[in-house]
């Protein structure tokens, strides 16, 4: 019979994080001596049994894959940016991380991944958006899996999200907050739902403030393969952008500039994800942060409890960012 005491039970009794159980269970540094002889005493007294492998495990139950679609790692900094952490978390839990790039052509075909085809692997992450055929072709392995960073609610197998359509609304009141009378988007809404989000929020706060929605504003950065294009801006600009990632603003900052623009001064701009083009330019740029690195950790360890108990639900949980304040928007005296 399956051990019914898990990680997450330990950590619940302790008020502590599922983390710091493994880390003491397994003999790890991170947790004080005290610490560890608490967790190990209530592991005890639980009844907490590790699992087990099997006399001739070839090492496959320690890996866990991480599936990216190419197009997702060309268009969306947000998917690359929560590979090296979940990794590094998976890593802590005594777990290896597998990456295998989906191509286009594997995802249109309903290729199995090899890594599953394999059998390399005992539960796999779903890192960003894939279609819901090729999300169905991976539900009938059998295996343990969560979305990250995207989700299909009518799967109904869980995961680690960002609230975008709250990202956009609250980067957008940020402009607005500052005299912003309209706000350009730049990014393909048809190429990823977290894009289309992003925009929502943004397109939600104009109309709460009773602005213009100009479809023209609208500038798609890639093409709906995720191919990146060259920005064709309107020819009446707005006052403000916001850009569906931190590269995609550097470049656009740069074709303004182009145009004898001075940001912010004129046009004011600001960006999602608070990756490493958020600070190499001048202006540095005012963004939407998201913790990724809580995001991997809540991932890494929903994965592990599922190993852990295949009844465990996971549900859908939400990590919320916040707005990072720099110089590329003009404030409002």
């Amino acid at each position: 019979m399956r051990n019914l005491v898990t990680m997450k039970d330990i950590a619940d009794e302790l008020d502590i994080t599922v983390m710091s159980v493994s880390k003491a269970l397994s003999g790890k540094d991170g947790v004080s001596e005290d610490l560890r002889a608490k967790i190990l005493a209530k592991a005890e007294e639980l009844g907490y049994k590790k699992a087990q492998t099997s006399g001739n495990d070839d090492g496959s139950s320690h890996n866990i894959g991480i599936l990216i679609a190419e197009r997702s790692m060309n268009a969306n900094a947000t998917y690359m940016s929560l590979q090296q952490p979940l990794i590094t978390n998976l890593t802590q839990l005594n777990y290896y991380g597998i990456t295998e790039i989906i191509s286009d052509e594997t995802e249109h075909l309903l290729i199995l991944p090899k890594i599953l085809k394999e059998n390399k692997v005992s539960a796999f992450i779903i890192l960003g958006q894939m279609s819901k055929e090729y999300v169905n072709i991976l539900k009938e392995t059998g295996k343990p899996f969560l979305f990250l960073a995207h989700i299909y609610d009518d799967v109904n197998e869980g995961g680690i999200i960002t609230d975008n359509l709250y990202a956009g609304f609250t980067l957008a009141n940020y402009l607005i907050d500052q005299g912003c009378k309209s706000i350009g988007f730049v990014g393909n809404i048809q190429f990823a739902e977290i894009v289309m989000d992003r925009y929502l929020g943004i397109a939600k706060a104009q109309l709460h403030h009773g602005l213009d929605l100009r479809k023209e504003l609208i500038i798609p950065d890639v093409t709906d393969f995720g191919e990146e294009i060259s920005l064709i801006l309107p020819d009446q600009l707005p006052d403000s952008f916001i850009c569906n990632d931190c590269r995609t603003a550097y470049k656009l900052i740069h074709n303004l500039e182009g145009l004898e623009y001075s940001i912010p001064k004129d046009i004011s701009v600001a960006a999602f994800d608070d990756g490493i083009f958020a600070d190499i330019g001048i202006p540095k740029l005012t963004t939407y942060s998201i913790n990724y690195n809580t995001m991997a950790q809540l991932a890494a360890e929903s994965i592990a409890l599922k190993l852990e108990n295949p009844n465990y639900h996971i549900g859908k949980k939400v990590v919320h960012g916040s707005v990072i304040v720099r110089d590329s928007v003009r404030k409002q005296k």
